[in-house]
Order: C-alpha cells, then structure tokens, then sequence
C-alpha cells in the first residue's frame, strides 16, 4: 500500500496554519522544518511517531505543491523519514531515492506544450481581475507553475471563484490556499505523479490525504482517502469534502486522525487480502 499524502496543513503545520487559538495550550511537538534558522513548520509527537510506523509499514509517498528545494528543506520528512520517492511541484517533479526522475520530467514537459495555454495568456485573462491594492507579489515555481502571494481580507473571492471556470477552459487550475493563489498548468497534477509511481513502485493500493482543491485528484482517485477538516475543501462553496471522510480534530491535530485511519485501513486492506487467500486456497 501507498499512502500518499499532502504534506503542509495536512501533515505539517506552521504556528500560523495550527489553529491552536490564543487561549488554548501549544501541543506537545516535533519541529519539522527550519530555514536560515527560522523555526518553519511542525507536526505534535503523536504525529511523527505515527508517520514513523506508518512509514516502517508502507510505502509513504509525500506530495507536495512545493518546489524540490521547498521540499528538502523538511528535514524531519526529507532526511528523518526518508521515503523512497516523492512528489513535488505539485506533480511536475518526481524525486526517486533523491534525485528527479528525468523520464517524468520529459513527459511533462512535453504535455505542457500541448495541453495548456502559454503562462502569458492566462496572465493577461487575471488582469482584468488582479490589483496591486490585494497582490503583493507573484512568483514562479520550477518554471512549471506560478503563484500569487495576496491579502486574504482584501481579495474578491466571489471573483476569483467565477474566474477558475475562464482557467480551466485554457487548460489552468486554480487553488486559493491562505495567503497563496496557485496557477497550476492541468497536466502538472498529483495523481498522476502518483499514479505513475504506484507502477515503479509495482504497488497496487493508494490511500491518500490532502486538505486542497489540489488534492482533490488524487483524493478522488485514491482507494482511501480523508480529508482534514479545516482548508479550502470544506470552506469552498459546494466544497466535495462532504463525500471524503475528514477528521475529527482540526489544525495540527488532525494529522494524528488521518496517520490513524490509514493505520486502520491499511490492516484492514491486509485483512481483506490474507482472508481473500485463505479461501481461493493460496
């Protein structure tokens, strides 16, 4: 089994994204992930010890929206952990025992050219709705995807939400995470990645979890799969989250519900099969 997972604000969390409330006591935890020694992201003991089974029981898959460097920067996950592959850039990028998968690389790169519109063109659609009053920057991600940082309280969500529709007709999705508008080209998408790595890795079982629109591919697609419950899945407006199974607790937290379904479901997967072997005499 795979258990391919989103990683920040369903597995790891910043003091921003924790939802811990200004009354309430910080949990016990782990740091994650430091930069130019800033404490950056982390995850509650029980949390990392539960990914520490998880990971010595099945195959961990980390999949993530950051770039390969955003990545390898979670040094709890990238050098702790250790999986033996990973995705990144969203999908655009596969790491296999550290190093891009340059068959992948060349099948997206490939697709680009033909699947979705040129950056410039959807650049020059969102101009007609974009203001320097709410964008405070934009930025490129492995020269695959590109991304607004915003003022949340200032940005037109209705706007924004009527606006997917125009991107996904040029071949575009979008994703509004916190304080980050995602511009991410179709073809660049989780499952896929995923995906092609359940047959490298000759697995045939995928339970996943995310808390984006992002994820909802490989959510969908995936044989288990929750969702936390906080994030852009179950604040949208006819948000799908309701048909995923969520967690009960919300902000760093809910990683230990999630760490323990796929506990869960992975022995009863093992149950299913051993029972399934028995009878047919194997």
């Amino acid at each position: 089994m795979i258990f391919a997972s989103d990683l920040d604000q369903t597995l790891i969390y910043s003091k921003r994204s924790s939802r811990v409330g200004p009354g309430e006591k910080w949990p016990d935890t782990i740091l994650a992930e430091i930069l130019e020694e800033r404490e950056i992201s982390y995850m509650t003991s029980e949390a990392a010890a539960l990914l520490k089974k998880v990971n010595g029981m099945m195959t961990f898959l980390p999949v993530t929206t950051r770039t390969i460097e955003q990545y390898k920067r979670i040094f709890f996950i990238s050098e702790v952990i250790q999986p033996k592959a990973a995705v990144t850039s969203n999908g655009g990028n596969i790491l296999i025992d550290g190093k891009a998968d340059e068959d992948w690389k060349r099948r997206i790169a490939g697709r680009l050219i033909g699947e979705s519109s040129p950056k410039e063109d959807i650049q020059k659609e969102f101009g007609r709705l974009s203001h320097s009053n709410w964008i405070i920057e934009e930025r490129t991600a492995d020269d695959l995807f590109h991304y607004y940082l915003i003022q949340q309280n200032l940005a037109p969500r209705d706007e924004i939400e009527q606006f997917k529709k125009v991107a996904a007709a040029m071949g575009w999705n979008l994703s509004l995470q916190g304080r980050k508008l995602y511009f991410v080209p179709q073809c660049v998408n989780k499952w896929e990645a995923v995906a092609y790595l359940k047959d490298v890795l000759r697995e045939d079982v995928i339970a996943a979890a995310g808390d984006s629109m992002l994820d909802l591919c490989m959510l969908e697609a995936a044989d288990y799969a929750i969702a936390p419950c906080h994030g852009e899945l179950n604040i949208m407006p006819d948000s799908p989250a309701g048909t995923l199974l969520r967690t009960e607790q919300k902000g760093i937290k809910a990683a230990e519900d999630i760490l323990k379904h796929v506990l869960k479901v992975y022995e009863e997967h093992k149950m299913n099969v051993h029972g399934a072997s028995i009878s047919s005499g194997k």
